[in-house]
């Protein structure tokens, strides 16, 4: 109603002043004055003026109003203004610097940087900065190591020091970065030193991630990303090309309200830890329309680790993940294994895995604690994956466990449940899925729906898990049963097909398993035995199956 009344009254004041200016009223022509089919001149330049008069009335209404079509527009700051070179060779962070610095002092706006290549260390994002590449921009990761400040961080799901990152960011809002250009981490050098630290790491006998770096090593804290921003507030990445990072590529930690759109994001397959976006305690997060093939998982989705990530306690929640296409990697969407403040509510759609070595995979150990619950995905095609198509372990990173799975405490034991996964096509893997949950905190309520699959080595096997659902799935491991459960309990097992049953293995195998319902399976010839049971195993039926001619429907 305020913005109605607000424009009611600027048209009042248009017609006051185009009747004070020109003496007529608007759409009214002046009288004696022919505006139609009058081909002398001298007749229609009095109404050429007024009309004139009427265009300076109405800008200085729009003007004095702050009418938005006439507002001016943000001006915007090249780095090319501030000194930076982009000759490949000067180092520009100065400038570059210097130019997000005057854009954020006046409120904010859009810093330019056009096409060259630019030398640059760390820069520090600011409020409502806009950072815009233009196509053939290249910006270039210094690889003096000594350009690179330590801050205060988080670095696999710890708070400590850390290098800073090529852009970094921190309590910051409505921050993008945009446009065609490069961000090229030449992450070489860091990869080098990575391993150098490892070694020195082992040889220390340094285990797990809490203790920092021995002091003659060549890294003194963890490598920078390319991205990386801490409690942000509206974030948008968009069209960018990220290659070699020198170690994950974006990392947003404690954000929310992130925007990732039609990035491109590019590791050799051997660079340590190239993870593509790993969203850290973030809050709503949309992932969409990109390309991702690094060394490491191309979308993994964190909440800190072990005692700190509690510590801190923040979950990461509300991830869309569409529309995007995964190269190599270990795994397409993965979640964990610093997952101690709780992973909620993921949903991945119409996405394309294409030779990674997992597509879906949940991930955490004994020790982590926290929960994961509510990942849907659905409308996805998978091919050439190296090992399993759907991973689902408790018993990640069991070495540095180890005690805690000795002596656990409540706290620190995770919990996974309501994972739904279904309408799925896959054309080669390794393992079509293996779903497992510790004994003091089996999996629940799984579900994997509509799955077609070929070429796949070896079938499912399942454990520590209560109320599993597979259903309508079709294929044929080249070896092995089709599915192998042990200790689950309420499990559904409907319109499972086995087109090619391998010779004397049976299709299904039940091990400590209570409340199993099989129904409406197919089977065709080939083997002795639809169902073997060992173990204990208690309330099992078998309902509708179709079992070809001389195939046992179980056996113990």
């Amino acid at each position: 109603m305020r913005a109605a009344l607000q424009r009611v009254g600027l048209a009042r004041m248009f017609h006051t002043l185009m009747e004070t200016t020109t003496g007529f009223r608007v759409g009214t022509p002046r009288r004696g004055v022919r505006t139609y089919g009058n081909t002398d001149a001298s007749a229609r330049r009095p109404y050429q003026c007024d009309i004139c008069k009427a265009g300076l009335a109405l800008a200085l209404v729009l003007a004095v109003s702050g009418w938005p079509a006439l507002a001016a527009p943000r001006p915007f700051y090249n780095v090319r203004s501030y000194g930076a070179s982009g000759n490949g060779k000067a180092l520009d962070t100065k400038a570059i610097q210097k130019a997000v610095d005057a854009c954020a002092l006046k409120g904010g706006g859009k810093v330019l940087i056009p096409a060259g290549r630019y030398v640059t260390g760390p820069i520090f994002l600011k409020n409502r900065v806009q950072i815009e590449f233009e196509a053939g921009a290249v910006l270039l990761g210094s690889t003096n190591m000594a350009d690179y400040p330590a801050i205060d961080g988080r670095w696999e799901g710890i708070e400590r020091r850390v290098y800073a990152s090529l852009f970094t960011g921190r309590g910051l809002e409505n921050v993008s970065i945009t446009g065609r250009g490069v961000l090229d981490g030449r992450g070489a050098g860091w990869w080098a030193a990575h391993r150098a630290t490892s070694a020195l790491r082992r040889k220390a006998g340094l285990t797990g991630r809490e203790p920092e770096n021995p002091p003659d090593a060549p890294l003194r804290w963890p490598r920078p990303r390319m991205i990386n921003l801490y409690e942000c507030t509206n974030v948008l990445l968009r069209d960018i090309t990220i290659r070699d990072s020198p170690s994950w590529n974006v990392h947003p930690v404690y954000c929310e309200n992130v925007t990732l759109d039609n990035l491109t994001v590019i590791a050799p397959t051997n660079s340590p830890n190239t993870d593509a976006v790993d969203p850290d305690s973030c809050r709503n997060v949309r992932i969409s329309n990109c390309y991702f093939d690094v060394g490491d998982d191309c979308v993994v989705i964190k909440s800190g680790y072990n005692e700190d990530g509690r510590r801190v306690g923040i979950p990461c929640e509300d991830v869309l993940v569409s529309n995007c296409t995964f190269g190599h990697g270990h795994g397409g969407v993965v979640i964990g294994s610093e997952m101690s403040g709780s992973v909620r509510n993921v949903a991945v759609v119409n996405c394309v895995f294409d030779g990674t070595q997992r597509g879906l995979r949940v991930k955490t150990a004994p020790g982590r604690g926290g929960v994961v619950e509510g990942f849907r995905a659905s409308n996805l095609v998978m091919r050439n994956i190296m090992e399993a198509a759907f991973s689902i372990t408790a018993a990640y990173d069991d070495r540095q466990s180890a005690a805690a799975t000795r002596t656990p405490s409540p706290e620190s034991i995770p919990v996974m449940r309501h994972v739904h996964w279904s309408d799925i096509s896959v054309n080669g893997a390794g393992k079509l899925a293996e779903l497992s949950g510790l004994e003091v905190s089996p999996l629940e309520d799984m579900s994997l729906v509509n799955v077609q699959v070929t070429g796949a080595r070896s079938g499912i096997r399942c454990e520590n898990a209560h109320g599993v659902r597979l259903e309508n799935i079709q294929f044929q491991p080249a070896s092995g049963p089709a599915l192998e459960a042990r200790n689950v309990s309420k499990l559904d097992v409907l319109r499972l097909e086995v087109q090619e049953p391998n010779g004397d293995q049976p299709v299904i195998t039940l091990e400590g398993v209570s409340g199993a319902l099989l129904r409406d399976c197919a089977v065709a010839s080939g083997t002795g035995v639809f169902l073997k049971l060992t173990g204990t195993n208690t309330g099992v039926t078998c309902e509708g199956n179709r079992l070809a001619g001389g195939v046992q429907e179980r056996a113990q």
